[in-house]
């Protein structure tokens, strides 16, 4: 069955999200720092995989989302078969390719282990703006030796209103062993289809620990097997200490719980 049309009011930025079970609280306090520090009306487009959210917890997302007054739509997606787990990386990963296919317009995925500070939907201005060439928009990476592989991270992505590329045939083309199936899959298709933004609007946490004196990153990135919100809040200032970006997203559940109560 082809899936309704998705659409949303024409003056709200979309955002593009997925998850699962294991991801849900993480889902509330991204979606409420998205809506807290935006410029611009929000809408967004969430996806999960046929038997990997349950229906109290799509209830949960739903309540939450209606609390915070954002435009949204819930909707269920079917894995592909050739869509793989490495690690810590779920299937849930490859959503932004089903959600880009059904969703055609421009619009910003995030991976689910972010957060979202002041200036981050300024990333828009780029992506609308986008020339006929540009697929997406994606963020610089800084050098680190904390960095495994080539070309441009997929946690944030912004996509334009051009065309996608046909992704199934590659995907069963790519090698066995890989860092990431679908960042090498990106990589692969759209290497030289992106326009590059500030390493701001993508500020990969577990490659660079210590920010620099005066940094304003505007989406922070937790990749890694490591979450946020496995860290026991008692020990915020050790973690703190470990690495400073963290403070930024219990700032983020800070803010939320402020406005619940």
């Amino acid at each position: 069955m082809t899936p309704h049309t998705i659409t949303f009011p024409p003056n709200h930025k979309v955002v593009a999200l997925a998850l699962d079970d294991r991801m849900v609280y993480g889902f509330i306090v991204l979606a409420h720092s998205l809506v807290r520090t935006a410029a611009h009306p929000v809408a967004l487009l969430v996806g999960f995989f046929s038997g990997r959210l349950s229906t109290r917890n799509q209830q949960i997302m739903k309540d939450h989302l209606q609390w915070l007054g954002i435009e949204h739509e819930i909707r269920e997606l079917t894995p592909n078969e050739l869509f793989s787990e490495r690690r810590h990386l779920t299937i849930t990963t490859f959503s932004k390719f089903v959600l880009s296919d059904q969703y055609p317009g421009a619009h910003l995925w995030l991976d689910l282990d972010t957060v979202a500070l002041a200036g981050w939907d300024s990333i828009y201005e780029r992506i609308e703006s986008a020339p006929k060439k540009i697929a997406l928009v994606v963020a610089e990476k800084l050098a680190s030796e904390h960095t495994r592989f080539d070309g441009f991270n997929a946690g944030v992505l912004g996509w334009t209103k051009h065309a996608r590329k046909e992704w199934t045939a590659e995907l069963a083309n790519l090698p066995e062993k890989r860092f990431s199936s679908e960042q090498y899959l990106f990589n692969t298709l759209y290497a030289d289809n992106v326009s590059r933004v500030d390493v701001s609007y993508n500020f990969l946490s577990s490659w660079h620990e210590q920010l620099a004196p005066g940094a304003s990153p505007r989406i922070i990135h937790y990749s890694g097997p490591i979450k946020p919100w496995h860290l026991a809040r008692r020990h915020r200032k050790i973690w703190r200490s470990i690495n400073r970006s963290w403070e930024f997203w219990f700032q983020a559940e800070d803010a939320l719980r402020a406005d619940i109560i």
